[in-house]
């Protein structure tokens, strides 16, 4: 009667659960490595698309880790006591007019640095990934 045989089955079972239970550090390296990106990516876009009257709303633009997740927004109010966020978010999709008054054309900094970075900050992430691998000799 034949036989088979199989070795290294309880290593790579070993090495599989070890996957499973991605370290909480691995996982807030990755967010960090994209997050930086994208924070990078709308600093710049929003000089360049004319977010940057005084400098206040794209100087607050900041990570701020959240549980598990990373949210990168304009934090904090402007000298004229309104939240920076509600600034950015009149940049992005813009406003209408009052009273013959011209209204204000969208300029949406952040869903174009967020595209312009979605490949780069994938890229940063996977490296953290596969290093963490690297080092399971996987």
């Amino acid at each position: 009667m034949g036989s088979f045989k199989i070795n290294g089955l309880d290593s790579l079972i070993n090495d599989l659960s070890a996957l499973a239970a991605l370290p909480d550090s691995v996982a807030e390296d990755m967010l960090n490595a994209g997050a930086d990106i994208i924070e990078a990516e709308q600093h710049k876009t929003a000089k360049s698309m004319g977010v940057y009257d005084t400098g206040v709303t794209e100087g607050s633009i900041k990570k701020t880790a959240t549980g598990k997740s990373i949210d990168i927004f304009p934090q904090g109010v402007n000298s004229d006591g309104n939240r920076n966020a509600e600034v950015a978010f009149i940049n992005e999709f813009g406003k209408s007019g009052k009273h013959g008054k011209k209204g204000q054309p969208a300029r949406p900094f952040i869903r174009t640095a967020n595209e312009a970075a979605e490949e780069r900050a994938t890229e940063a992430e996977e490296k953290v990934y596969n290093d963490f691998l690297n080092g399971k000799n996987l």
